[in-house]
């Protein structure tokens, strides 16, 4: 037979053996599938064993025909596990094989008694021992009522298995009946044998089960570590790409600048022949510009070390630019179309550079938490000023809805609130579909502990699958046809954010965008520090838009008067008309810092906006005189003062005062 005849035959026989060997176990893993395939390998031997006994016996008839018969029965378990009775089949791998070396053994007898011997009474017990194996090879621990019933089989028939000879008329005395002590040591020998063996399997199969369970537990932690390893794989695969796009573009956008820098160089060459044929005065102007330009790439190059510093240092230069530009634009009789160009393209890129420095300023100012203090602020009141700002942006055709009922008003940073609303509206305007009329929806509600903004459009949209992860970047642009900076959306969620709030966005392409702006509701209104020291300390009142001083101890002279400076820039920045001043533990102040307060203090506190000031004092503190000329001084610049001898006076009648007042939303 040629080599690779041999070679399909082993495999067609090695694939039809595993094929009959694994029967059963499609719907089972781990333990149990080997369970299974070791009751159907048990199923085959001992059909293979009934199958031997029948060649051995061909000539007896009967004992062949009963033996090939068992032989066949013994296959029943391939079909009960294929079946999925997987219980069934173990109860009968485990206790057919001791119910048939029973029936053997008295078959044997009566066929053939004149060759029985001692042997052939003690080799029975010694393949029902054997049996024993059977029950704990494929009956998992957890199966107890399934283990004892199959063990208890051959358990029951080694017992019993004299009087079941005896009732056949097989028995030893029946047949042999030369050995008088045979039922003790038959039974004792054999019994405590069985016992000794079993408990051992029982014992070792404990160890086994344990053993397995822990090595499932750990394939199955194994799997599960894979899993995340491919998973992980993916992501970063994914990342890889993502980067790699990114870095194409990059270097794209780099091409682009050589270019740009290259038709800029072009253009400052150009710049500097024209420059020659101008008059002195004209020419005296370029030098000038040029030691600007100068020093505004001196700047340029510092700004990429120290962001903070250039974006304040780049302000005077660049005023001076714009300076220049405008006196060139005034006088432009004498140059020619191209310097014309020349001329607004500088002017342009001076105004441009402007705003650039402006927005970093803004970033930088946000990250230092320069905006701290909430303000109750009206929605309505901002949005009429974000409209005004945007008037000449507005088309007749355009439809501005706002629905402000759910949630008026918002504790919360005034600029700052502006400035989103700005964002967000002049972004629906400006990248508004050509192809409908624009629908704006500006709308409040209150959820759980804070308030949502909502800003909806029905204008391009965006593709967040392809764009989400990159929506609030710095300089990120997703419609390259209209003009801008890519920083609206950036300024918005850095904005909110350092108000401890979030914000989201659903878009749909094509069909429009809706941005949500969650204000969470500050700890405090009431007693918010504006500045705190050993001396005194000052608060705002967000509810009624009024501040106040509480001074800690005897004051110096220069501590009198830093704080009550601070409290002037206060009522410039928030115009509060109520004021309440803590004197009780100020100590004795000067006959000339009380005069420098009088005269200089209060009366440009009531210019700006101080209406009615309530001054909490200890009786203890015999200054008669300064309250007298302070009350004095506010009769004179139309302010009323009252003073008091504890703070939940002064705070009713600062609430009064705010009511008789109806003080509006403060506006800077």
């Amino acid at each position: 037979m040629p080599e690779n005849q041999k070679k399909r035959k082993y495999h067609f026989l090695k694939k039809f053996f595993l094929h009959i060997l694994l029967t059963g176990t499609a719907k089972s893993s781990g333990s149990e599938t080997r369970n299974i395939a070791i009751t159907n390998l048990i199923s085959i031997l001992l059909f293979l064993i009934a199958i031997s006994l029948a060649i051995r016996h061909w000539k007896d008839t009967t004992y062949c025909v009963l033996v090939i018969i068992v032989g066949l029965f013994f296959l029943t378990p391939l079909f009960f596990n294929r079946a999925n009775l997987t219980l069934a089949s173990r109860w009968l791998v485990s206790s057919i094989p001791p119910l048939f070396i029973v029936t053997l053994s008295v078959l044997n007898k009566k066929l053939y008694p004149e060759t029985i011997h001692i042997i052939n009474y003690l080799d029975v017990r010694f393949f029902l021992i054997g049996c024993l194996v059977i029950p704990v090879l494929v009956v998992p621990s957890d199966k107890k009522r399934l283990l004892i019933s199959t063990i208890s089989v051959s358990g029951i028939l080694l017992v019993a298995l004299d009087l079941i000879l005896d009732t056949f008329n097989v028995g030893f005395y029946d047949l042999v009946n030369n050995y008088d002590p045979y039922y003790f040591s038959a039974n004792f020998y054999s019994i405590t044998t069985y016992a000794f063996i079993l408990f051992s399997l029982l014992f070792a199969k404990n160890l086994s089960d344990k053993a397995l369970h822990e090595n499932e537990v750990l394939i199955s932690f194994l799997h599960k570590a894979n899993r995340e390893l491919e998973d992980q794989k993916k992501e970063i695969s994914s990342q890889k790409n993502e980067i790699t796009a990114q870095a194409e573009e990059l270097i794209a956008n780099q091409d682009q600048l050589l270019r740009a820098n290259a038709l800029i160089e072009q253009q400052k060459e150009r710049l500097l022949v024209i420059q020659f044929g101008l008059q002195t005065e004209l020419v005296e102007r370029n030098k000038e510009l040029t030691q600007t330009n100068e020093e505004l790439v001196r700047y340029n190059n510092e700004l990429q070390q120290f962001s903070y510093t250039i974006s304040h240092n780049l302000r005077g230069p660049l005023a001076r630019l714009l300076g220049l530009t405008n006196l060139m634009e005034k006088d432009l009789s004498e140059l020619t179309g191209a310097q014309l160009e020349l001329v607004r393209l500088v002017g342009q890129s001076a105004r441009e550079l402007d705003e650039v420095i402006r927005d970093l300023g803004k970033i930088i100012d946000i990250r230092n938490d320069i905006y701290r203090i909430r303000e109750k602020v009206f929605f309505q009141e901002e949005w009429s000023m974000v409209l005004r700002s945007l008037s000449t942006f507005i088309q007749p055709d355009m439809h501005i809805e706002t629905d402000f009922r759910n949630a008026p008003l918002v504790y919360t940073v005034r600029p700052i609130l502006t400035s989103i609303l700005y964002n967000l509206a002049s972004n629906a305007i400006k990248y508004r579909s050509p192809q409908r009329m624009l629908h704006v929806m500006v709308a409040t509600k209150r959820v759980n502990n804070a308030v949502v903004l909502e800003v909806s459009d029905n204008g391009l949209g965006m593709n967040l699958e392809q764009f989400s992860r990159n929506m609030f970047g710095l300089y990120k642009r997703f419609h390259t046809h209209m003009e801008g900076k890519g920083l609206g959306l950036y300024l918005v969620k850095l904005q909110i954010e350092s108000l401890g709030g979030t914000v989201d966005v659903e878009s749909k392409l094509n069909v429009g965008s809706t941005f949500r702006v969650t204000f969470s509701d500050p700890i405090e209104v009431d007693g918010q520090i504006i500045f705190e020291s050993d001396f005194g300390s000052i608060f705002y009142n967000a509810r009624n838009n009024g501040a106040g001083i509480v001074w800690k101890k005897q004051v110096t002279s220069e501590q009198y008067r830093l704080l009550f400076s601070k409290c002037l820039e206060m009522v410039r920045l928030y115009h509060t008309p109520i004021w309440i001043s803590d004197l009780t533990r100020q100590g004795t102040i000067l006959k000339e810092d009380q005069q420098w307060m009088v005269t200089t203090i209060f009366p440009e506190a009531v210019r700006q906006g101080l209406r009615r000031v309530a001054n909490i004092y200890s009786e203890e503190q015999h200054n008669e005189d300064y309250r007298a000329r302070i009350k004095e001084t506010a009769l004179k610049l139309g302010a009323v003062i009252e003073f008091f001898t504890s703070r939940k006076q002064a705070d009713e009648w600062a609430e009064n005062s705010a009511d008789l007042l109806k003080v509006p939303t403060t506006q800077k």
